[in-house]
């Protein structure tokens, strides 16, 4: 079972490194040398689910195959990975609505499967009409949507759709949040240059 979840995990690093170290946007960039050096140790990570992962079903997006190909593998193996929320209802800071239906699975990080203080990543889902609140961090964040779409909301900047194959970059400390649409979204997220499991400040 062991050789198995990491030959698994493996092939999720695999796909994701490539798509990210070959992605053209500037945004993205900026995470090439943390993902490039982000460690060697993996370690097993015991798969658990949440009702969001219902949302992630593969399906061809009107971006590009490359998403596709990273939709689909990760909505395969969906039930290998340990779906988590960083939110509960007696924090009192996110809604039922976003509580009842989004989770996130970290592939690099500080607790793994691929253990790195440099980097964070992984898929995260939301379900439809659910309510991001503004909350800010001192890493910064970036989205890159695979399918979906939501309204971010960052700092001082005008509210903008945000699509399959668009890029939204965090700068550190800069509040953001999102609205989702009447489809679930999708997102790869990437965190660096902080404490990559910091709890978020809202308001």
């Amino acid at each position: 079972m062991e050789l198995l979840s990491e030959q698994i995990d493996k092939q999720l690093l695999d796909a994701s490194l490539e798509f990210l170290l070959t992605h053209p946007h500037d945004d993205v960039k900026r995470f090439h040398n943390a993902l490039i050096h982000w460690g060697s140790e993996w370690r097993v990570v015991e798969p658990s689910n949440l009702p969001a992962t219902d949302y992630l079903t593969w399906a061809p997006t009107d971006s590009e195959d490359r998403i596709d190909s990273l939709l689909s593998l990760f909505t395969q193996n969906k039930s290998q990975l340990n779906w988590e929320q960083s939110y509960t209802k007696e924090d009192g800071v996110v809604g039922e609505d976003m509580l009842a239906a989004y989770g996130f699975a970290e592939l690099i990080g500080k607790f793994g499967p691929f253990i790195s203080e440099e980097v964070r990543c992984g898929i995260g889902v939301w379900g439809p009409n659910v309510d991001y609140p503004r909350h800010m961090h001192k890493a910064e964040e970036a989205y890159l949507v695979l399918s979906g779409s939501a309204k971010f909301k960052i700092g001082e900047s005008p509210e903008r759709l945000e699509t399959s194959g668009d890029v939204i970059f965090v700068e550190s400390m800069t509040p953001h949040g999102f609205q989702t649409a009447d489809q679930a979204m999708v997102v790869f997220y990437l965190w660096q240059a902080g404490d990559l499991r910091e709890t978020s400040t809202f308001g």
